[in-house]
């Protein structure tokens, strides 16, 4: 299998932006709904790509540089073996105008394997929306990304990314049915006595029309 752009298994390096000072969030307004479903679903996972917010969201680069400018979006690098993917999170008009949670450089904690689960997650996202799924993005708590709800039902979405051993026990307390993503069906094997009810999902499906993994008798698969 054709390793996955979101693998942890290349060379990642973060480079995030630096301020020496609290940013000022200034008084530019919200333009359109869009922005601030956009800006809100992104607050509340963490960060994303260029292409995935013009995919999921339809944003076009002017409408980036504006929100760039006017403190609604901070741009940082995330540098994938020799390549520079630009990556955004909200900045503090944003997080003022949605009244979401906000500190100084707050980027700065998170783990690479935290970062891809951003990634991942706001890729199934865009998969989603292919599909014309109507949905709407929430958050969720660790060691979930976020929560997807879809009409009335409401799953929470596992980003499978390095070591797995110490979600053992947060993953016994799940409030919603679980959506799992994982690069290879042999990384999620670890959890699939707790992911026994969980549909799954591979790195690979998201490029496509994809259908969901159920376990049957211990294996994974497609139904």
């Amino acid at each position: 299998m054709k390793t996955s752009p979101f693998s942890i298994t290349h060379e990642w390096t973060f480079k995030p932006a630096s301020f020496p000072e609290e940013l000022e969030p200034g008084y530019a307004p919200l333009r359109a709904a869009t922005e601030a479903d956009g800006l809100r679903s992104l607050g509340l996972i963490g960060c994303m790509g260029s292409v995935q917010m013009g995919r999921l969201f339809q944003w076009k680069r002017h409408q980036v540089r504006r929100m760039l400018a006017e403190k609604k979006l901070i741009q940082h690098l995330l540098l994938k073996n020799k390549n520079t993917i630009p990556v955004y999170t909200i900045g503090p008009r944003a997080a003022q105008l949605l009244n979401l949670e906000w500190s100084h450089e707050f980027w700065r904690t998170w783990t690479m394997e935290q970062i891809l689960s951003h990634l991942v997650f706001f890729q199934f996202c865009c998969a989603m929306r292919d599909k014309q799924k109507a949905f709407q993005i929430h958050a969720a708590p660790y060691p979930f990304t976020g929560r997807v709800e879809i009409g009335s039902e409401s799953r929470n979405v596992l980003v499978i990314r390095g070591d797995t051993s110490h979600l053992h026990a947060s993953l016994r307390h799940s409030s919603y049915p679980i959506i799992a993503i994982s690069e290879s069906l042999e990384a999620v094997m670890p959890l699939n006595e707790l992911l026994k009810e969980a549909k799954l999902l591979l790195d690979a499906d998201l490029k496509q029309e994809y259908r969901f993994y159920r376990q049957i008798k211990g294996e994974w698969v497609i139904k």
